[in-house]
């Protein structure tokens, strides 16, 4: 180690004296810069040579390059952060991409193959999954721009799930590990000891990052103990294998590094079926928790492994273990709801009934109402009745009384949005008594509360008022922060009728910051059309058009086709209260239901 320095320098060695001295007398005085790059084949002996030349020369300094860190006396780190990429969601222009470390390396690397290589609006999108699928890493990037010769970023997007074998062809000059993304990742694996390679490769079985926790509950074995879990981590972390984020307490790992781990990966069913159950566990115990007192808390948890929870589904589904995986997704319906993922719900719910594999009653019974809840959603109130009224006949066939009263109170929610009331207050009564008879506390709210609405379409405000403080009391007594957001919500709109526009913002106002604290997308869209309702009570238009396009905003971004709806009659409404024209802002800002002659609010029915 000392001679590589030694040589460079043209430092000759003296008799009777080591190399480590000769170096040492000759460096003593002098203030000068040594690099020493790619330590990590000889990190032990650099480390130890570095910290004796700077304990004995004061004016030497030492820039060392390694992967992970010398760990000696008077070390700084400073870690070299991959290319900035961009998401490819939001869906940026062309000029927008160039801001961008990463895309502006792939179009100067794509310019050398290819002269007449352009970005433009039809391989934008395509160009920032590249960049953000390679992870910014440099090399992948250039080997990824060195396609472009013979393919287009589209057909290069394509094949990244087999990028090892794209991501060829580097330089002939560059050394062996940098002329193929494999080669490199190779000998950073070949660097580990056989535990680390074997955590590395289990870790792959996680999607969007894990928690200490999870790694030690799926990647534990009779080979790799439980409790040896967190520093073979700290060992792959200090390596940069995986990265760990101390304000959020979770690993994650880059994609390409995941996927060559997950080719090294051995016991594949035993691992990804330890990552099923784990995160089956999770999800019933989120399912409680997300009607309690610190809903936010869950919903976090949730939102931070959502990434795990799809990939568990989706595993379960080709995997002979649907029926685990559809006990997740029903866990979930309040998650997605409140968070606004009604598309993600949907595509699962529709994969998991189209899929061959067997479910019991039991779960396609709760599977066909949580559909259905979903599609109401979206204004397809003829595809809801038909899976809720599915879920009926299999709730009566088992005897499942909490399927039989959802699946009532859902029919009520379709009748009550197509003006039949009558028949909507039978189906909430029933499922109300079947409530009460199963002492489902959560459920008897959610049903009081579509009953006090009911009597608020029909103008019965005083029994309006007395369902939604019953409705109320309860959430208030099993702590739902959430259910009272929603009474609090329809207490102000009863306030606001009756002309209280004090005590309705109070109410709107609390109920808003309730659903600011816990994440609900939906709910404060709504909150926002409530509000707006009273601004525009109150004449100021203004501030009226601002609720409403905010709202609009919320539901468009979640794919609430009733809540667009809403937002847009209240816009327009208001827009057109503007221009003078009354009859045509009546129009917009109330609603006609069916059967009745009298114009009511648009109000939102719990399922």
């Amino acid at each position: 180690m000392t001679a590589a320095i030694i040589n460079p320098l043209g430092i000759k060695e003296e008799l009777k004296k080591t190399p480590e001295e000769t170096l040492t007398e000759h460096l003593r005085d002098k203030e000068i810069l040594i690099i020493l790059d790619n330590c990590e084949h000889l990190i032990g002996a650099c480390a130890d040579l570095t910290e004796r030349l700077l304990t004995s020369c004061p004016k030497l300094k030492i820039i060392a390059t390694s992967r992970e860190a010398l760990n000696c006396a008077g070390e700084q780190i400073f870690k070299i952060p991959a290319l900035t990429h961009p998401d490819p969601n939001s869906k940026d222009t062309p000029e927008q991409l160039t801001q961008y470390e990463s895309v502006r390396l792939f179009i100067e690397r794509a310019l050398t193959v290819n002269p007449k290589f352009r970005v433009n609006n039809e391989n934008a999108p395509a160009l920032a999954e590249v960049c953000s699928r390679l992870d910014g890493i440099p090399l992948a990037i250039e080997l990824a721009a060195a396609r472009t010769k013979v393919l287009s970023i589209e057909k290069i997007y394509e094949r990244l799930d087999d990028r090892f074998n794209l991501l060829t062809g580097g330089k002939r000059t560059a050394l062996p590990r940098q002329q193929t993304l494999r080669a490199l990742v190779d000998w950073s694996f070949d660097l580990l000891t056989e535990n680390e390679k074997i955590l590395w490769s289990r870790l792959s079985v996680f999607s969007g990052g894990w928690t200490l926790e999870a790694a030690e509950e799926i990647c534990s074995d009779e080979i790799i103990n439980k409790n040896n879990i967190i520093d073979l981590l700290s060992e792959l972390s200090e390596k940069s294998i995986i990265n760990y984020n101390e304000s959020r307490e979770r690993y994650n790992i880059l994609e390409s590094i995941k996927q060559y781990g997950r080719e090294k990966l051995e016991n594949e069913n035993e691992i990804f079926l330890k990552h099923l159950d784990h995160f089956l566990e999770l999800a019933q115990k989120a399912e409680t928790e997300l009607n309690g007192s610190d809903p936010k808390l869950w919903l976090d948890i949730i939102e931070a492994d959502h990434n795990n929870f799809i990939f568990s589904i989706e595993w379960s589904l080709s995997n002979e273990n649907i029926e685990k995986g559809a006990v997740i997704a029903t866990a979930f319906e309040q998650f997605w709801k409140i968070r606004g993922h009604y598309s993600t719900g949907i595509r699962l719910y529709e994969n998991i009934l189209q899929n061959h594999g067997e479910l019991s009653k039991a779960i396609k019974g709760k599977l066909l109402l949580r559909i259905g809840v979903f599609k109401i959603q979206q204004g397809d109130y003829e595809q809801t009745k038909i899976y809720c009224e599915e879920s009926l006949s299999i709730g009566k066939e088992i005897g499942d009384k909490k399927v039989i009263a959802g699946s009532k109170n859902t029919l009520g929610n379709i009748a009550s949005d197509q003006g039949n009331f009558e028949e909507a207050k039978k189906y909430f009564e029933e499922s109300l008594d079947t409530k009460i008879e199963i002492g489902d506390k959560s459920g008897i709210a959610i049903t009081l509360h579509n009953l006090g609405l009911l009597a608020f379409v029909k103008g019965d405000y005083e029994q309006a008022k007395k369902f939604n403080e019953d409705s109320l009391a309860i959430r208030k007594e099993i702590g739902d922060k959430h259910g009272i957001s929603f009474s609090l919500q329809n207490l102000g709109h009863l306030a606001l009728e009756k002309g209280y526009h004090e005590q309705a913002k109070k109410y709107f106002e609390e109920s808003l910051c309730i659903r600011k604290e816990i994440g609900d997308k939906n709910g404060i869209a709504y909150s926002f059309n409530y509000l707006g309702n009273l601004a525009n009570y109150r004449g100021d238009k203004e501030l009226a058009k601002k609720y409403y396009e905010d709202s609009l905003k919320i539901f468009k971004e979640i794919g609430d086709k009733r809540g667009i709806a809403d937002s847009l009659h209240r816009s327009q409404g208001n827009l057109a209260s503007e221009k003078g024209d009354y009859a045509l802002a009546k129009n917009f800002l109330k609603k006609k239901w069916p059967s009745e002659k009298k114009l009511v609010t648009k109000v939102e029915f719990l399922n």
